[in-house]
């Protein structure tokens, strides 16, 4: 967490209503509250979990069938999804989160989310949510807002409105999906695109195409994620990029308003600071506790057991140990996958529970 402090106390970035004005990114910041965080409310100060930012998936239903969706392995069986009053459990077990990000399958589809948006921008310090923007009418933006969101991340595929559209299985989804950037920017929600690169678009610039997209809908940024052989793409390794393919993404990629999974996240290289400094995780709406949610692999059920007990058995795993960690994402790591992916049991239900 040392390094995460020193970015926040970094003298060049000044008060407002905008974190860090110079580099423009765009989260609601106030200097007082952030270091007092990291000083007194993170959980390890107060003897719980220690928590910075949590992926909480809450629900596996959704309106599509992509087929690179990175969550597409995993079974959808709503009569097991946490309730209302489990999800609230766990935000008390994670308070005070620095970032508490709800995602699915499609979270807009669970009547309570804007409940938990509230109950989660109470016991953190950012909320952040990613939706295909189908149900992102101008009154939605405005009750996600009035709720608490930070930040809304919406899916945008390809700058070609066809090409989206067949990608996830909606005719017409581009345009309502722009519509819902529209929407959240018009009631003042920060709102960015969320994309993915892939060797075609990389090569063909549509990739810097939804960056054009981006400004020119003066959205508050493009949040990209690279290639990776998870989900219903867990074994097809072909679509990771070369170390040159990398290069061009990173000078492609104008950090703040381009960002590589999120503004904290090493941007310089394919490094998941999040698994490196043990600071994200990943809870599924089953409430099994994951690494990320790339990585199929269970360390615990937040049913059984506390939070704490979990993450602590789970940062001390010989696997955080291993180089990889430092060097790269592991699902983009031979060696780990060869390790830990390649020997799943093929007959298990993902995720597979590993201590």
């Amino acid at each position: 967490m040392t390094n995460l402090k020193e970015t926040i106390d970094d003298e060049r970035f000044s008060e407002g209503e905008n974190l860090w004005e110079d580099y423009k990114i765009p989260l609601t910041f106030d200097q007082e509250k952030m270091v007092k965080w990291f000083n007194e409310e993170r959980g390890a100060a107060r003897g719980g979990a220690d928590v910075f930012y949590l992926m909480f998936g809450i629900t596996y239903n959704c309106q599509l069938k992509c087929p690179h969706c990175c969550v597409g392995n995993y079974e959808n069986e709503p009569l097991r999804e946490l309730s209302t009053d489990e999800i609230k459990d766990v935000l008390d077990q994670s308070a005070k989160a620095f970032v508490i990000n709800f995602f699915g399958g499609e979270p807009t589809m669970r009547p309570d989310l804007m409940e938990l948006i509230k109950y989660a921008s109470e016991r953190s310090v950012y909320v952040f949510c990613d939706t295909n923007g189908i149900k992102v009418t101008k009154d939605y933006a405005k009750q996600l807002k009035d709720s608490g969101l930070e930040m809304l991340y919406i899916s945008i595929d390809s700058p070609i409105p066809e090409k989206h559209d067949e990608l996830r299985g909606m005719k017409g989804l581009f345009n309502t999906a722009v519509q819902g950037i529209k929407n959240a920017l018009d009631v003042r929600l920060k709102c960015s695109l969320s994309t993915y690169v892939t060797k075609e678009t990389l090569a063909n610039g549509e990739f810097e195409d939804v960056i054009k997209l981006g400004k020119d809908l003066n959205a508050n940024g493009v949040r990209y994620l690279l290639p990776t052989a998870t989900g219903r793409w867990l074994h097809n390794i072909e679509v990771k990029l070369t170390p040159e393919e990398e290069k061009k993404v990173r000078e492609i990629a104008d950090f703040p308003f381009v960002c590589r999974d999120f503004y904290f996240q090493t941007q310089t290289s394919s490094q998941c600071r999040g698994v490196a400094d043990h600071v994200y995780f990943y809870i599924s709406p089953y409430g099994d506790v994951m690494p990320c949610c790339f990585m199929p692999i269970a360390f615990g059920n937040i049913r059984e057991e506390p939070l704490k007990s979990i993450l602590e058995r789970m940062w001390d795993h010989s696997m955080f140990s291993e180089s990889w960690t430092h060097e790269e994402c592991p699902m983009l790591s031979e060696e780990f996958r060869k390790k830990y992916i390649d020997t799943l049991p093929p007959d298990k239900k993902l995720p597979y529970r590993i201590c």
